[in-house]
């Protein structure tokens, strides 16, 4: 696909799978998913995004829970992730769907920062 167009929904799981293995490979993000089986989640993940962007009402369940046992988290590792996510989404697709993802990584990722009780830092 590579940015040339938009992002479909048969495309997340490929995108989340190069996401995630760049997650993988951060120093800074790699130690929080290195006790997840990211190949069994994948597909769960892939049904949230596609609920958020696509509306498809395919995931269900709370997603904010295991990011409660994932101490130490900083407003870095918020911005580390978002950037992380965008440069993959950008290497994946470009257009409005793949905008509004970009934008609700940012909502969620606000989110957690809020309920877990961390100041937003700055996503430069």
């Amino acid at each position: 696909m590579h940015g040339s167009q938009d992002l479909r929904d048969e495309d997340l799981l490929p995108l989340l799978t190069d996401f995630y293995t760049r997650v993988e490979r951060d120093a800074l993000l790699a130690p929080y998913f290195a006790a997840v089986d990211m190949s069994a989640h994948m597909p769960r993940i892939a049904d949230f995004w596609s609920t958020l962007i696509f509306h498809t009402g395919r995931y269900s369940g709370n997603a904010f829970r295991p990011h409660l046992s994932m101490p130490g988290l900083t407003a870095e590792h918020f911005a580390h992730w978002l950037q992380t996510l965008e440069a993959t989404v950008d290497a994946h697709a470009a257009g409005p769907a793949a905008e509004h993802m970009k934008a609700l990584g940012h909502r969620v990722a606000l989110g957690m920062q809020m309920r877990l009780g961390i100041a937003p830092g700055s996503t430069e």
